[in-house]
């Protein structure tokens, strides 16, 4: 018996629609997971850089109890700079008010150092706050690594530094990074009075002894610059961390970025 085969033409298929459409399905599913893979690496990397932050609090927190361990960077700028050693403390008088007025005949004590710092950031804003960056660093056996020359990287520790770029404006530049030998992205902190202060009498009468009656109102009262007339035991800040991708400080100052993270630290005497 002969079997009957259909010619070749006739054979079932798909047609240029079917073809069309499932093409588009797929792409469709393709961009779907693209669009999930995407958000999946944003949370990830806001993840890791609240971690970063996390992290970083409790070494601000011992470097503010401790001033003298906070350096003060030149904002990028080489020019004079003859080590890398330079200390809030000892580059007191580059800040207003100054920090140690009397370094030699009496040193301030951590307190006082922190207090002039902050006491004139009665609120969060570009003109008040006080701006500090932490972050992770190589230590290099050089002499002076702000230079960039003479690295020994390899087997060398790493250490968490906080800083101010306050000597040379409040930037701290991709080239201080690099001169730091800095790991992964620093964290910059904006520090301002926390509004536990609110009501709070704030200053001392010099002829009673006694706090004044005045109250502290937040963003518009000034502490006074003598340390010795602020009756609290304790200064409230607010700590505000953002990750620092080294755009300009006028950029980076605006307020309506918001922080990953905001930590409420008391200082005491």
């Amino acid at each position: 018996m002969t079997t009957f085969r259909p010619p070749q033409s006739a054979r079932p298929g798909f047609s240029l629609v079917e073809v069309t459409l499932a093409i588009g399905i797929v792409g469709v599913a393709i961009l779907s997971l693209v669009g999930i893979l995407g958000s999946t690496f944003q949370q990830v990397d806001d993840i890791m850089q609240t971690n970063r932050a996390l992290s970083g609090v409790t070494r601000l927190v011992a470097a503010l109890d401790n001033p003298r361990t906070i350096i003060v960077h030149q904002g990028g700028d080489t020019t004079g700079v003859t080590g890398n050693t330079e200390y809030l403390h000892q580059a007191s008088a580059l800040f207003t008010p100054a920090l140690d007025p009397s370094p030699t005949a009496q040193p301030a004590s951590n307190f006082d150092l922190v207090y002039r710092l902050l006491c004139r950031a009665k609120d969060n804003s570009s003109a008040n706050a006080v701006w500090l960056y932490v972050y992770e660093r190589k230590i290099v056996s050089a002499t002076t690594d702000f230079n960039g020359t003479n690295y020994a990287l390899s087997a060398n520790p790493s250490v968490m530094e906080v800083a101010t770029a306050k000597r040379n404006g409040d930037n701290f530049t991709a080239l201080g990074a690099s001169a730091r030998n800095v790991v992964g992205t620093p964290m910059r902190v904006r520090l301002s009075l926390s509004k536990l202060l609110n009501g709070q009498r704030y200053q001392i009468n010099a002829t009673t002894g006694e706090p004044d009656a005045a109250k502290f109102v937040p963003g518009t009262t000034d502490l006074p610059v003598d340390p010795n007339q602020y009756p609290l035991a304790y200064l409230p800040v607010v700590a505000e961390f953002f990750p620092h991708d080294y755009v300009d400080a006028a950029v980076f100052k605006d307020n309506s970025v918001n922080p990953l993270l905001v930590q409420n630290i008391v200082i005491s005497r």
